[in-house]
């Protein structure tokens, strides 16, 4: 058979080349296979269970990094892994217990249905345009402020849940006024004859769920009721040191609030300059961050035409507006005495609450539709594995990790201890890693003759406060699903909060809680 091919249109592709292909085609598939035989030697360790279920936290975590599955599906790989143990005679945990970070995540997707079927979500948009004006970097300071303010009373599922259909009408209307795009097209395939376009989201509209998402886990640092690492801080001091001082609520939020205030002008400053390009010479999107002065009197005009179409508000917004207030208030009184502590197991036992869940109840009642299952797909939850680990006693392994640095002085130790609760802090929910990680520092404190105060405040803050992977939150995973956030953007833009939280919490933990609690050098009886 005759061919028309010539010399020049052939190919020499060397033997480095194609295993370079091959590895760039089949990358995840390798990571997925070899990284079970990597952590092998974790099992090597031990006989007990503790060891398995560590090795179960560092094969999902690696696919998590790795971003092998979707989140939703890594997440599943350590209750198939305990399935099949037990199942061959060596189980590792009985017990899951739904907590209440699982009903108010619940709750709060159909909240967040409620306000967009009323639209109360667009008038408040507009009239934020319409007083704020247009600009990207008042309006990002604005709704950053807004969240971590909000945050401060409320869990930070629930601030994201008020803030998220608030901000996609924001964009929506700035879209509408040729602003901005919300999504772009994306290319997919190199073939021009299998072309693919792809709509993803813009770097504006990351960076303004991000934003939201972020500054909601840094505001609940500040107080009792915004983070459940916090409320276990106070209960396991209370508890297990019963003659230390009592952490009043105005001492904890005078020795947190400053970092909080630091900790959200990095991130407005690094999201800014990370995707705005603040700061950075010719930059596309810095330049398209402003508008001339004609531009705003026009988008201006435009806004209020836009409000005024919407009419009078409806009974539907202000029954939605009602219940979303009632719930935020209901969550900023819940009693710091829903945990238990046992003083010898420090195992914890929690109330059930969960005040979105009767929010949604009511919102049954009123004409709103049940399009929250959708989201369903989007959550993930890796809290799993730290159950195992807390059930095992895998904590008393950490505990014997973290003496080897115990001759280092106290500020180096809590430097170790603030970057090891970082990390953990990524792979499941802040109140799960704290249930896990809190005793452990606290058996250090002791063995070590370290103010227990010294170590703790340190870890709580740090576990409060992850940026980089969706299992971290159920925050997070409902604002990457919500608007189609990639988790690779989502690793990197946390790098910034990430450094800025553990360098502030180190100062807050060395300095600053001197001036606020001054025996906190001396270790007590």
């Amino acid at each position: 058979m005759d061919t028309n091919l010539s010399e020049g249109n052939l190919v020499i592709i060397t033997r480095k080349e194609r295993i370079q292909r091959f590895i760039k085609v089949y990358r995840k598939l390798i990571t997925f296979i070899i990284t079970p035989f990597i952590w092998i030697p974790i099992l090597c360790l031990g006989d007990d269970n503790a060891y398995i279920s560590f090795y179960v936290f560092l094969v999902n975590g690696t696919y998590l990094v790795a971003n092998i599955f979707h989140p939703g599906v890594t997440s599943l790989i350590p209750i198939t892994i305990f399935t099949i143990l037990d199942a061959l005679g060596r189980p590792v945990i009985y017990t899951i217990n739904i907590n209440n970070s699982v009903l108010d995540c619940l709750g709060v997707m159909m909240i967040v249905i409620a306000i967009e079927y009323s639209n109360i979500h667009k008038r408040i948009a507009l009239k934020l345009l319409l007083t704020f004006g247009c600009s990207h970097f008042r309006l990002s300071f604005l709704m950053f402020a807004i969240s971590m303010m909000l945050s401060m009373w409320c869990t930070n599922t629930m601030t994201c849940g008020i803030m998220m259909p608030i901000m996609k009408a924001v964009l929506g209307e700035l879209e509408r006024m040729g602003v901005l795009e919300i999504f772009e097209p994306h290319k997919l395939g190199d073939s021009s004859r299998y072309d693919v376009v792809e709509a993803k989201p813009s770097d504006f509209t990351i960076f303004y769920f991000l934003g939201i998402a972020y500054s909601s886990s840094i505001g609940g640092v500040s107080t009792f009721i915004g983070s459940e690492s916090n409320k276990l801080f106070k209960n396991y001091c209370s508890t297990v040191f019963p003659k230390s001082p009592n952490l009043e609520a105005p001492h904890f939020t005078l020795l947190t609030l400053p970092g909080v205030l630091l900790m959200e002008i990095c991130l407005y400053l690094w999201l800014n300059f990370y995707f705005l390009g603040m700061m950075r010479v010719q930059n596309y999107s810095s330049l398209q961050a402003s508008l001339t002065s004609e531009e705003q009197q026009y988008v201006g005009t435009l806004l209020e035409a836009q409000y005024t179409r919407l009419g009078r508000i409806s009974l539907h917004e202000m029954i939605v507006g009602s219940f979303v207030i009632l719930t935020a208030i209901l969550q900023a009184s819940i009693n710091l005495t829903d945990l238990v502590v046992d003083r010898e197991t420090l195992k914890i036992n929690s109330y059930m609450h969960s005040p979105s869940i009767i929010c949604a109840a009511l919102f049954f009642i009123t004409p709103v539709n049940l399009d929250f299952i959708k989201n369903f797909r989007h959550n993930a939850s890796n809290n799993v594995i730290f159950e195992a680990m807390t059930y095992t006693k895998m904590n008393d392994k950490f505990v014997k990790f973290l003496w080897m640095c115990h001759d280092l002085p106290a500020p180096a130790l809590a430097f170790i201890v603030i970057l090891f609760c970082k990390i953990m802090t990524e792979f499941a929910n802040n109140a799960d890693v704290a249930t896990c990680l809190l005793p452990c520092i606290a058996n250090l404190s002791i063995l070590t003759k370290i103010n227990p105060r010294y170590l703790m405040i340190g870890a709580t803050l740090t576990i409060s406060l992850p940026f980089h992977l969706l299992p971290a939150s159920p925050a997070y995973a409902m604002v990457a699903a919500y608007a189609g956030i990639p988790p690779s953007k989502m690793m990197i833009a946390g790098i910034g909060p990430s450094v800025a939280a553990i360098l502030i919490n180190l100062f807050t933990t060395t300095v600053w809680s001197k001036v606020i609690w001054p025996d906190v050098d001396t270790y007590p009886d």
